[in-house]
């Protein structure tokens, strides 16, 4: 790493520094995070382990370095809308008499947690959870980084909450996702939320209006899942939705100077396909790609994954949240964070 770059991230402040299989991690208040490959040695003078940076081909993981967890598959419906409350696309087929998971049955895989582990909460409306604040505290006393992601139709209802969320440190990142880019005084919330608030956006549900929206603004492209409402209305609007996802591609060198900055998850990478359409060199992208959620061990039977899903209202864990529910493997909640990770990496 460059003297000048690697001066700017220590001006900045550390949330979390770890070592994780084959590599050391520091993670920065920003979210910028820096990874090395590196192995213990034994020092000769006193005999005590010390950690040597050296330069390996690919990363390697005891436990998760980041995981999404859907908490609720409660979704509470907002008056006036046309559809009854439900967004139409959900995979997650949440709705108003869908279940909280419980997080109590599952406090062991949280208290395994290593200081430094990023979670991302959703749901279903994770907000509306009554074990959120338990949660959430309890990860913050074992440093690991919490991240959720709400509803923009939730801002509103839910503002005093979020506030409290980010006063007390309880959560770092905020994902929004975007459902009414016509709507002024979400807008008006967002920009009070602070720099770490990520709006998200879905290839193929995302067009030329909501633009304005998200301008100066950091956005995350999910991918189109085709699964459960998701997949009925694929199947009801294909054409449109593929013409929307063509746009996003045509548009995308565009779009990337009016944001702040663009993230795509890995369905989103396929569909939108940045590398091409940004002329991204192989080596840059390399420094940014984190690896396919797939591509699970390496020669040696190293776990290579850095990331899982959790289930908590069906007790089950995957490699991702669009897994086929053939790949979705119980647990108990006794497990610790390491074992479910390496459930996850059956069948791949």
């Amino acid at each position: 790493m460059e003297k000048k770059k690697l001066t700017m991230f220590i001006s900045k402040k550390v949330l979390g520094r770890y070592i994780n299989g084959n590599h050391s991690v520091v993670i920065f208040e920003d979210g910028t995070k820096v990874k090395s490959t590196g192995h213990w040695e034994k020092n000769t003078k006193n005999g005590a382990n010390v950690w040597v940076e050296d330069d390996q081909d690919h990363f390697t993981y005891d436990f998760p370095e980041n995981f999404d967890i859907k908490i609720t598959d409660y979704c509470d419906t907002v008056a006036g809308r046309p559809d009854g409350g439900i967004c139409v696309y959900c995979h997650e087929n949440s709705s108003p008499t869908g279940k909280h998971g419980n997080l109590r049955a599952m406090e062991a895989v949280f208290r395994s947690l290593h200081a430094g582990t990023e979670i991302a909460y959703g749901g279903g409306n994770a907000l509306a959870h009554p074990d959120l604040l338990w949660v959430l505290e309890l990860c913050k006393k074992q440093g690991v980084l919490s991240n959720i992601t709400i509803n923009q139709r939730h801002l509103q209802k839910y503002h005093d909450l979020i506030m409290k969320l980010i006063k007390e440190e309880l959560v770092h990142g905020i994902g929004v996702s975007l459902t009414d880019s016509s709507n002024k005084e979400d807008l008006a919330i967002i920009n009070e939320l602070g720099n770490n608030v990520v709006i998200h956006v879905i290839a193929g549900i995302f067009s030329q209006d909501d633009v304005e929206f998200v301008k100066g603004h950091k956005i995350l492209v999910l991918g189109y899942k085709d699964l459960r409402r998701g997949h009925t209305l694929f199947e009801n609007q294909s054409d449109k939705i593929k013409t929307k996802i063509q746009w996003l591609v045509s548009y995308l060198p565009e779009l990337k100077k009016q944001c702040k900055c663009i993230s795509f998850d890995c369905l989103g990478l396929e569909q939108v396909d940045p590398k091409t359409v940004l002329n991204i060199s192989d080596k840059e992208f390399n420094t940014l790609f984190q690896g396919s959620d797939t591509d699970v061990t390496d020669n040696d039977g190293n776990i290579t994954c850095c990331t899982m899903y959790i289930d908590v209202p069906n007790m089950k864990v995957a490699r991702m949240s669009t897994a086929a529910l053939d790949k979705r493997y119980d647990f108990t909640g006794k497990e610790n964070i390491a074992e479910l990770l390496k459930i996850t990496t059956q069948g791949w």
